[in-house]
């Protein structure tokens, strides 16, 4: 009970933080350059603090019967998304190092990043009803016993990954944050190296020709 209040309390600091600075951000508002710096330290750092602890506090101590993955793959959206608005925020207020190219402002757009947003909560929700009806559990630190293929499984094999991927450059897009959008490089290399090749390599040794021909029939991605 004391993990799930402290990280109740600080993703709450941290997210309400969050809202103040983009509420300035995207508004009309003027704020000293010092006092943005602050308020954006004051959003990343407590969040780095959660996703630290988070998976501290429940990634499986003990390798049972599951794939051997780095950490959790919302951990890892969560964790590429703060530090890409950490980066920009750090460069833009303090360090000043290099400014973005404008013709990257194409980037910027509320609109589509919402709608890229959206496209990615539909996918996430079509991935885990798959899940629910046939009683498995999506998380990758659980075991698995069977092979979905079914539903939107049968054009890609991982779209929960896909999703991940679509719904971080939607936040980068629509709050327009394009470091956001430059570390889904990042997140794509982690989820492809350190949670789907090791996902793969449990599920060859678990149900071999099975997954096999699967992996040979659909797509990694798509």
């Amino acid at each position: 009970m004391f993990r799930k209040i402290l990280l109740y309390l600080i993703i709450v600091y941290s997210l309400g933080n969050y809202y103040q600075f983009f509420s300035w951000y995207l508004g009309g508002k003027q704020m000293i350059i010092e006092d943005a710096f602050s308020l954006s330290l004051h959003s990343s750092l407590p969040m780095f603090l959660a996703i630290f602890l988070i998976h501290i506090f429940y990634y499986p101590k003990i390798n049972t019967d599951h794939a051997t993955v780095i950490s959790f793959p919302p951990i890892i959206f969560l964790f590429f998304t703060n530090f890409g608005f950490f980066i920009s925020t750090l460069n833009l207020y303090f360090l000043k190092l290099y400014n973005v190219p404008e013709f990257l402002n194409v980037l910027r757009s509320h609109e589509i990043g919402l709608l890229l947003i959206i496209s990615s909560l539909i996918i996430f929700i079509i991935s885990i009803n798959t899940f629910n009806k046939v009683d498995e559990d999506p998380i990758p630190t659980s075991s698995t016993t069977q092979i979905i293929s079914g539903s939107i499984y049968k054009y890609t094999r991982n779209p929960m990954y896909l999703a991940i991927l679509i719904l971080q450059i939607g936040i980068g897009m629509s709050l327009s944050m394009i470091h956001i959008i430059f570390f889904v490089t990042f997140t794509y290399i982690a989820l492809k190296y350190y949670v789907i090749l090791p996902e793969e390599k449990y599920l060859e040794k678990k149900f071999g020709t099975q997954y096999l021909v699967y992996k040979k029939t659909v797509r990694r991605w798509l």
